[in-house]
């Protein structure tokens, strides 16, 4: 089996125990001597029953949902285990070569259950797959949250956003003063409650200017794809940001008309 990425100290050894004890409940079963052949399949299980399990004898099998590989799985893997059960799952594909060893399920199954040896590796088997996919998933998960989003504290003279930054995050000071320069000029200054960093979000446009923290402040960092969940979840935040919003169209206009 091959996950996405490098697996991690807690990965590996399960992974290799799950070779382990498939090899476990394989010994003794009579396999097929003649694996089957395929090449380019769009969905295993449109070419067999559902009782079928399979052993890869050669090549690869990726679980596919979306047109995402979810994990890859190779020789000596045996695969089908959920969709023998009928139960929702994501396709089997392949875009190349694969041997395959059909193993009915049923005879598989009988072939555990009258060995105390191999029901004792099925129940390891079991877990150990399911240890490995709630790893696989933590992990994941944790590669995909931004180590900037959520609360953070700023000391003062630090830089929150940067004029020209791409922008992916929205912010809300909610302790503290931070002073907004354009082209190193002071326009203004953002208080508790109040949001910035909106604008440029939202016309992905660069940072039309920079925010450093005045005082000691406590933030909160919520991504693009977050922050409309946010605005429903806390109407008073679609407040504060068009108040923010009609402040700052306020402070360009008598800075146009000073000029």
């Amino acid at each position: 089996m091959y996950l996405n990425g490098s697996p991690s100290e807690q990965l590996e050894p399960l992974l290799q125990r799950l070779k382990h004890l498939t090899q476990t409940l394989l010994d003794g079963f009579p396999l097929n001597s003649s694996p089957i052949t395929l090449e380019g399949v769009d969905d295993l299980y449109d070419l067999f029953d559902r009782n079928q399990l399979f052993l890869i004898h050669d090549g690869m099998l990726h679980l596919n949902h979306n047109g995402h590989i979810l994990t890859s799985f190779d020789e000596g893997d045996l695969i089908g285990l959920i969709h023998a059960f009928n139960f929702p799952t994501p396709i089997f594909r392949t875009d190349e070569y694969v041997e395959l060893i059909t193993i009915d399920r049923d005879d598989f199954l009988r072939h555990i259950y009258t060995d105390k040896r191999r029901q004792h590796a099925w129940s390891h088997y079991l877990i150990c797959q399911n240890a490995i996919m709630m790893n696989y998933l933590a992990e994941q998960h944790k590669a995909q949250v931004k180590p900037t989003a959520g609360f953070q504290n700023i000391h003062p003279g630090d830089v929150i956003i940067r004029q020209g930054d791409s922008a992916d995050m929205v912010y809300t000071i909610i302790s503290g003063v931070a002073d907004v320069f354009v082209d190193e000029q002071k326009v203004g200054e953002i208080g508790e409650e109040e949001v910035f960093g909106a604008m440029a979000v939202f016309t992905k446009q660069p940072r039309s200017a920079t925010v450093i923290a005045q005082t000691p402040c406590t933030i909160m960092a919520v991504p693009q794809e977050d922050f409309i969940l946010l605005i429903e979840a806390q109407p008073q935040a679609a407040v504060n940001l068009i108040e923010n919003l009609a402040r700052s169209i306020i402070m360009l206009n008598q800075q146009v008309i000073e000029k």
